[in-house]
Formats: C-alpha cells, sequence, structure tokens
C-alpha cells in the first residue's frame, strides 16, 4: 500500500516536472519566435536605410569622396545667398561646390572647386543663378571657346551679367506703385467731377450710334447682296459671250463677222489711199479740180466771172435792161397774161 503511494507520487511528480518541462519549451519557443520577428524587423529597417541612402546618393550624383580637382575664383559684386557647398555647374550638369565665400577689394571672392576633366578657358563666364525665384543659389560657369588659352589652378574668371537682385525688384516694384498711385489720383478726382445727367447722354448718344451702325451694316449687307447678283450677271454674261451667243458673243467669237469686218477695213484703207492721191494730185494741180486750185490764172477768171455776173444781178434787181423790166415791170407781166389768155 505504502509502496504503491510511494510510486503514484513519483508518477504525479513526474508529470508534474513534464508539464514544467513542456512549459518552459513553449516558453522559450515564444521567445525565440518573438527575437526572431524583432531581428527580422532590424532587418527591413536596415535594408530600407541602405536604399534610401541609395537613392539620395543617385539622385544627387553625390560621390563619396572628392573628386581630384582645382580650384578657381570669381569676384561678383554681390553673392547675397551663395553659401559654401552650393553647386556648381557647366551646362546645367552639377560638376563641383562652392569652397569658401569671402570679402576682398570691396566685392564677394568665391572660391570653387572643379575637377579637372572639366577645362575652363580664359573667356569662360560665371553667373550667379538660383533655383526659381527664391530657390537655392548656384554658380553657373559657361566654360568658354576650346582653342582658347585655359585657366590654370588657383587662377581667376571673370563675372557674367549680374544676377537680378530681388531686393532691387521689389524697391522698383514699390516705386511703380507709387508711381501709380500719381496716375490714378487724377484719375479718381476727374471721375468725381463727371456730371451723371453728362454720362447719361453720352451712353444715349452712344445707343443712338449703335442703332445708326446697325442700320448701315443692314444697308451694307443688301449692297453686297446686290454687289454679288451683279457680279454673278456679269459671269452670266461672260458664259454667253465665250459661248458665242448675243451680239457681243458672236462679234467676238463668230468668225465670218470678223472677216467682213476685216474687209471693210482693207476698203476702208483703200479709200483712205485713193483720197491721198486726189489730195496729193490736186496739191500737184494735175487733174482740172487740181487746176481749178492750183492755177491762179483760172482763180482770177472766176473772180472777174463772179463779179460780172453780181453787176448784172445787181442791174437786173434795179429793173436796168431788158431781163430786168422783165422781172421787175408788173405792166409786162399782166400784159403776157392778156396775151395768152387771147392766145387760149
Amino acid at each position: 500500500m505504502i509502496l504503491s503511494l510511494l510510486t503514484l507520487s513519483e508518477y504525479i511528480n513526474e508529470i508534474g516536472r513534464y508539464r514544467m518541462g513542456e512549459g518552459n519549451c513553449i516558453r522559450r519557443c515564444s521567445e525565440m519566435a518573438k527575437k526572431s520577428s524583432e531581428a527580422l524587423v532590424g532587418i527591413f529597417v536596415v535594408i530600407g536605410i541602405f536604399l534610401l541612402v541609395l537613392m539620395t546618393l543617385k539622385i544627387e550624383k553625390f560621390q563619396i569622396g572628392k573628386e581630384a580637382g582645382y580650384l578657381l575664383g570669381i569676384y561678383f559684386d554681390s553673392a547675397a545667398g551663395l553659401a559654401r557647398n552650393a553647386p556648381v555647374r557647366v551646362a546645367g550638369v552639377r560638376v563641383g561646390n562652392v569652397e569658401k565665400v569671402g570679402l576682398e577689394q570691396g566685392k564677394a571672392k568665391v572660391i570653387f572647386h572643379v575637377p579637372h576633366r572639366i577645362t575652363i578657358y580664359k573667356d569662360a563666364k560665371a553667373y550667379l543663378k538660383s533655383e526659381g525665384f527664391l530657390g537655392e543659389k548656384y554658380i553657373e560657369i559657361v566654360p568658354g571657346t576650346p582653342g582658347s588659352p585655359k585657366v590654370e589652378p588657383n587662377g581667376m574668371i571673370e563675372q557674367g551679367s549680374p544676377p537680378a537682385d530681388v531686393e532691387q525688384f521689389l524697391s522698383n516694384m514699390s516705386a511703380v506703385r507709387e508711381d501709380l498711385k500719381e496716375v490714378i489720383k487724377p484719375l479718381g478726382d476727374v471721375l468725381k467731377s463727371i456730371d451723371p445727367k453728362k454720362v447719361e447722354k453720352i451712353v444715349n448718344n452712344v445707343d443712338k450710334f449703335s442703332g445708326q451702325l446697325t442700320s448701315l451694316a443692314k444697308d451694307s449687307k443688301e449692297t453686297i447682296e446686290k454687289a454679288k447678283n451683279a457680279f454673278s450677271q456679269m459671269e452670266d454674261i461672260g458664259e454667253k459671250v465665250n459661248k458665242g451667243e448675243g451680239t457681243l458673243g458672236k462679234l467676238i467669237t463668230d468668225e465670218t463677222i470678223y472677216r467682213d469686218a476685216k474687209e471693210v477695213v482693207e476698203k476702208v484703207k483703200e479709200t483712205a489711199e485713193t483720197l491721198k492721191n486726189v489730195s496729193d494730185k490736186i496739191e500737184r494741180g494735175e487733174g482740172t479740180l487740181g487746176k481749178l486750185i492750183q492755177d491762179e490764172s483760172l482763180y482770177k477768171d472766176a473772180k472777174e466771172t463772179l463779179q460780172s455776173m453780181k453787176g448784172i444781178a445787181e442791174k437786173v434787181e434795179k429793173g436796168e435792161g431788158t431781163l430786168g423790166k422783165l422781172i421787175n415791170d408788173d405792166t409786162l407781166v399782166k400784159e403776157t397774161e392778156k396775151t395768152m389768155k387771147k392766145v387760149q
């Protein structure tokens, strides 16, 4: 009995120890899993930081350690906003950085570093620029003309055109604002002095003028339509003329009329030639008419004959001579009438 109890007690103890061992195992496994999770998270964090640094270096094109190069200097009238380690760029590409910014002889002296692979010539220019309107300041280098002498290390290059000064710009804008005030103030006084009735009258006049413009536009439209119709009619006439229709079309296109007209012109030319020949003969005194015109004796005889006829006519008119009495004496006319009656 006692042995059985001892055996049972030992058995229970063994079971207890087994369960305690199992709990310890579970606890140990849990602790190991927790440590594994923490390690995994740590690994991911390290990888993320590494990738972030890598991307930063990629974006900034940063090189660990400074590339071998040389120093150059520039004198700027003003280097406001330019700090140490500011970028130095050629054609927009970063090639170096500012090493020192100081004051010398009343100007800003800037020392910067460029790598040996970048060649700077004597006619190079340096410009102070900024990223955007209020961004980071940097130096832009125009290397110069290849073939020109090179700038030696620790040499100086010339400043290009001075950069726009923001403060100066704002000061100028303030001056412009004051000028605008001076201009606008008299304009406001003028507007205040305007009589509203006059303004209303002006508006009414403008309305009337607008109505007149509308009417004029309408009349112009009608005129344009009439002009279009006239041009259309002219086109129709032109087509008819080209087809030989109508009097003008026949005159232009009918070959028969053309030949007849040509014959008439030829005859007119012949007639003109004949008249010219007759005129030439008359001038030369040839023929009867030519002699009458050119012979002075015939002219004198004709003149004397005309004068004699004129004298006879005057005598007849006065009733002188037989013919004059016959014409002017009424008694002879009456006796002649009586004689004629007796004869009948």
